[in-house]
């Protein structure tokens, strides 16, 4: 009957995901808002910031994590790699072309050619799919161990369930990575070689590389705020032929704010695992 049971509960929660996929990336990415998950975003924060500042460009394994695992902007650095990834990829097209994504990707998605679209679906479908299993795993860990401890079950069925299911959650979180790095790439690649297709199809050029930032810029202000494109144009060109004021220079002293190294926040949940395991299988022992 508890089996029957827990089974459905499963079965809900799962039919549940499958149409919150968007709300579950945005967790796992660390979006982290409400008071009560504002620490963990900080520790999280901190230690990828940490682990930024000792990273060497001039090193190639070194320039390949910061090439695709972490924006260039550190005050947008996310708490959890995979967040990282993902921002890296979606803070691409505004740095290198002036885009912004969030406005744009609505647009051009529809114009891209099918077996593009196919290939962004197939790799989000993996990504998604590995979340998916982490999350409810991490359910069957805490829901399982909650249920084991309140029936007084042996300390081993406890520690299989509750330890083993954190463990797949980790480790599905771990494969999760993989397809997240060849999604953002794809994202970078249809920033790069169709953004063109959507000026077109809006009856723009692009002109010259300082020329599309102006363009993409005019466009993100009509799209958002109904500003036409050619006030923006105008509005940029004047700025552009104004002289600009020379700044006195001013000196400021660097300081890390960061010094200890900690964990991250998967070896922290690691760490919770094998104690809440530990001292629930002592009380069943």
């Amino acid at each position: 009957m508890y089996s029957i049971a827990f089974l459905a509960a499963v079965v809900l929660v799962a039919t549940w995901l499958s149409g919150m996929s968007t709300l579950l990336l945005r967790w796992y990415e660390g979006d982290w808002t409400r008071r009560p998950w504002r620490l963990l975003a900080r520790a999280g924060r901190h230690w990828h910031t940490h682990v930024h500042a000792g990273l060497r460009p001039a090193e190639l394994p070194d320039y390949q994590r910061l090439y695709s695992g972490y924006p260039s902007d550190v005050a947008e650095i996310m708490p959890t790699r995979l967040g990282n990834i993902l921002k890296n990829a979606v803070l691409h097209p505004e740095e290198r072309y002036g885009i912004d994504a969030a406005l744009v990707w609505p647009r051009l998605y529809p114009l891209l050619p099918a077996d593009h679209r196919a290939t962004l679906a197939a790799v989000r479908a993996d990504l998604e799919f590995f979340l998916t299993i982490s999350f409810l795993a991490g359910f069957f860990s805490t829901a399982s161990g909650l249920f084991l401890l309140a029936t007084g079950a042996p300390a081993g069925l406890f520690l299989l369930c509750h330890t083993g299911g954190a463990a797949v959650a980790l480790l599905s979180y771990a494969c999760a990575l993989g397809p997240a790095r060849l999604y953002g790439e794809q994202v970078k690649v249809t920033f790069d070689v169709y953004r063109g297709d959507l000026l077109a199809h809006l009856g723009h050029e692009a002109g010259s590389e300082d020329e599309e930032w102006v363009l993409w810029e005019a466009l993100a202000q009509q799209w958002y705020r109904g500003a036409p494109v050619a006030a923006t144009v105008r509005a940029a060109a004047a700025v552009r032929a104004a002289p600009t004021p020379r700044q006195p220079a001013t000196v400021t002293g660097g300081r890390r704010a960061w010094h200890r190294v900690r964990l991250p926040l998967s070896g922290w949940f690691l760490i919770l695992a094998v104690l809440t395991g530990a001292a629930g299988a002592s009380l069943l022992a």
